[in-house]
């Protein structure tokens, strides 16, 4: 079954099933012990695979696979990670197509931190580097602090020291 996907629909239904974040996990082989990933995500029951799907066809990017499994149900996540994909389809949509709600704010800082990334930005320094950790960490605003895991305690330690070795030699 094929599902048309139309463009004001898309809209509304990333304005409240979608997400733009800034992934940043550690990876001991990368330059900083970190790497960052921007991401378009959206997440739907299993059972609406289907619209993922649509939206995969649509965008001509990105993946749907398992987001999370538990006791009652199994989500299901399309995601775009690719900074160039993002930058070549994801980017234009939603430069043409606005959003609506506070996820069109959101849109605009994530679309910085592409460019940026697409840019090399993050390469030319230690600086540039955590300036876009710190975009990305005010993508959104939580109405809650979720509980730190033992992964994004790692994180948040690498992040400290690479401050530090930031604060000590500007020109890293």
């Amino acid at each position: 079954m094929t599902t048309n996907l139309d463009t004001q629909w898309i809209v509304g239904f990333v304005d409240g099933e979608g997400c733009f974040n800034l992934d940043v996990h550690i990876q001991k082989d990368m330059k900083w012990g970190i790497q960052m990933q921007p991401e378009f995500t959206v997440v739907q029951i299993e059972y609406d695979v289907q619209i993922l799907h649509a939206l995969k066809a649509h965008f001509g990017c990105g993946s749907v696979a398992v987001n999370r499994r538990d006791a009652t149900s199994t989500r299901m996540h399309y995601r775009c990670k690719s900074v160039k994909d993002l930058k070549e389809n994801i980017l234009p949509f939603f430069e043409k197509h606005s959003l609506k709600t506070k996820k069109g704010v959101e849109f605009r800082k994530f679309r910085e931190i592409v460019n940026l990334m697409d840019s090399g930005y993050h390469n030319q320094s230690l600086k540039n580097f955590l300036e876009i950790v710190d975009k990305g960490a005010a993508l959104r605003v939580r109405v809650s602090t979720p509980n730190p895991t033992k992964q994004r305690t790692k994180v948040d330690e690498q992040l400290q020291k690479l401050r530090a070795k930031s604060a000590a030699d500007p020109n890293l």
